[in-house]
């Protein structure tokens, strides 16, 4: 477009829906703003080659992560998807030493729950899995809790 006087005669479909399209015509033609001399529009013409390059670059990154991810933590990545993972990773200073921290806690809720599960079985009257199911859906909460809890701590 370049100047404002031509917005009436460019067709913006191509970039635009039709209705915010007639709103940038309308806007162009009675706009009160200055007219732009050259230097200006060369300064935003390398100003938006730079923020399409960074967009290019931060793509092939995100690639490049994406790929990596499911090499080493294709489990994890599954679970909570790609930017996650990454940041659980980062923050919790490599796959092997999140591993560790979450692991400890969880072993002894697990242990206990097992423990509680198995009495249940001896010696409750139902057949049902009810109580498994429920202490399941509550030992994810916890890891869940146990997960943003380290997160937040080692963001600090």
């Amino acid at each position: 477009m370049r100047n404002r006087a031509n917005a009436a005669t460019l067709d913006f479909t191509e970039v635009l829906p039709e209705e915010i399209e007639t709103r940038v015509k309308a806007a162009a033609v009675i706009s009160n703003g200055c007219e732009l001399k050259e230097p200006d529009f060369q300064h935003i013409d390398g100003l938006c080659d730079l923020v399409l390059s960074l967009n290019y670059t931060r793509a092939q990154l995100f690639d490049d992560m994406r790929i990596k991810l499911n090499t080493v933590a294709p489990n994890l990545t599954a679970l909570v998807g790609e930017l996650v993972a990454a940041r659980l990773i980062a923050k919790g200073g490599g796959i092997k030493a999140y591993s560790r921290k979450v692991r400890r806690k969880m072993a002894r809720s697990l242990g206990a729950k097992i423990a509680l599960a198995i009495r249940c079985d001896a010696l409750g009257d139902t057949q049902d899995s009810t109580m498994g199911l429920e202490t399941r859906a509550k030992l994810e909460a916890r890891l869940r809790d146990l997960e943003a809890i380290e997160l937040a701590r080692s963001a600090q």
